[in-house]
């Protein structure tokens, strides 16, 4: 299958700036574009109303973790004790999103795929035709779908029909130790030169290494579009040219010279910046979660450009696997509580996410959250720069193969051609 690249429409224009009675797994080894488009078209009219839900249970697959998790808890069990159709809701912590995305890919092929989900687009394409299109439900049973965000809803339709609800969406965020940064008369950066200037005067004056970055292929598709570069297209790598080189001189120019350094064991930066044995990272705005700062001031800040500003969305949708009708009306229920204007409120208060709806954003209880945020406050402060990666098939492999490469040019301390070959390659290889 060869989709026409599609990336979202950023945020700032989105913000108006901006039969069988139980449930489980969803039973669809022999599921096809035929059993989808019959399971759609049995969604639809009353089959997609609440009415005649049958007590069941919905099993819900996702990642979260820490914060993440305790409230997600909190909203099934608040949904659990809520609704009115005896729908009991499980969730299944199936560990990091390299460990849900591969289990998903398996229990596909073995048609054992749970009622619903938490996935990337681009996880999406080996089971694409297992996915219940959402189109029926929203038509008939959701509440003001037009006050979804304009660009969540556009990643949802990527493939031709609304495959998806968004969930837990966010942006990059420039995180800071403002305490050292006060202490050296450093402000936070808004360009490149800024940053090679904190690298130097942390390393001369602290011996710190003072920036990380959480995502390696994240990191160098923002570098690429703040020079005003492609990135990639299903055709193949787009920065083979010298505003590519000049943007890899700029990446190895910041690690060779140990300005910058890789996560390594430790997974995410939060960890190490917390401890402060780093001055700053980037990373998705939801990691303020698991940043603890005792004794010292927390900064948060917009990415920092070059010729443009760019900052990544990222985040993962719910989608729905359920074959059975009552599942699917069940499993419905709890996608439509979870993406309401109170659920999203809360999810986005307690975690860092941002929220999936304009009333939620525009509500007193968010505005005043977001007035003494100094994330929030630093998430919408680039709103007008926000993009989202393009997605085809093959987009998550050139994800995994950027990463290892560019994990791998920084560790042998490659020249910015050697890194740029090497990544040219290792993207147009992965598709």
């Amino acid at each position: 299958m060869k989709l026409k690249q599609v990336t979202a429409l950023g945020l700032a224009a989105a913000l108006g700036l901006t039969a069988l009675t139980a449930c489980g797994g969803s039973g669809s080894s022999a599921a096809s574009s035929e059993s989808t488009a019959a399971a759609s078209a049995a969604a639809t009219g009353d089959s997609a109303s609440a009415a005649g839900i049958q007590p069941c249970e919905v099993t819900f697959w996702h990642a979260m973790t820490g914060q993440q998790e305790t409230t997600l808890t909190e909203l099934a069990d608040q949904f659990n004790e809520e609704n009115e159709y005896g729908i009991t809701v499980t969730l299944v912590n199936q560990g990091s999103y390299d460990d849900l995305s591969t289990k998903l890919t398996a229990n596909a092929a073995a048609g054992t795929l749970p009622d619903m989900a938490q996935t990337y687009n681009s996880w999406l394409m080996p089971y694409l035709d297992m996915v219940v299109p959402l189109d029926d439900f929203i038509a008939s049973d959701f509440d003001n779908y037009e006050d979804v965000l304009q660009s969540y809803r556009d990643e949802n339709t990527v493939f031709g029909f609304t495959s998806g609800l968004p969930f837990n969406k966010s942006t990059y965020v420039y995180f800071y130790n403002k305490t050292m940064f006060d202490e050296l008369g450093l402000e936070a950066p808004t360009t490149w030169d800024d940053l090679m200037t904190i690298g130097e005067t942390f390393m001369q004056e602290k011996n710190l290494v003072s920036l990380g970055y959480d995502d390696m292929a994240g990191m160098l598709e923002a570098s690429l579009r703040q020079s005003g570069a492609e990135y990639v297209t299903e055709e193949g790598a787009q920065f083979d040219n010298e505003t590519g080189l000049e943007t890899v001189q700029f990446i190895m120019d910041l690690y060779n010279n140990g300005y910058a350094r890789l996560v390594g064991e430790d997974g995410y930066f939060s960890g190490p910046f917390s401890n402060q044995l780093i001055a700053a990272y980037v990373g998705s705005c939801t990691g303020v979660s698991y940043i603890t700062h005792d004794g010292w001031e927390l900064g948060v800040a917009p990415l920092p450009g070059n010729t443009e500003n760019a900052a990544n969305t990222a985040g993962t949708n719910i989608n729905m696997f359920a074959a059975d009708e009552n599942q699917q009306k069940a499993t419905w229920e709890f996608m439509k509580f979870l993406t309401s204007t109170e659920a999203t409120t809360k999810w986005a208060m307690e975690t860092g996410y941002l929220p999936v709806r304009q009333s939620a954003l525009d509500s007193d209880t968010y505005q005043e959250f977001m007035a003494n945020d100094p994330t929030a406050t630093a998430c919408y402060a680039q709103s007008d720069a926000f993009f989202s990666s393009p997605v085809f098939e093959g987009s998550y492999d050139v994800q995994n193969a950027v990463n290892t490469t560019l994990e791998e040019v920084i560790l042998a301390k490659e020249d910015a051609q050697t890194a740029l070959d090497s990544l040219v390659s290792a993207i147009n290889n992965a598709l």
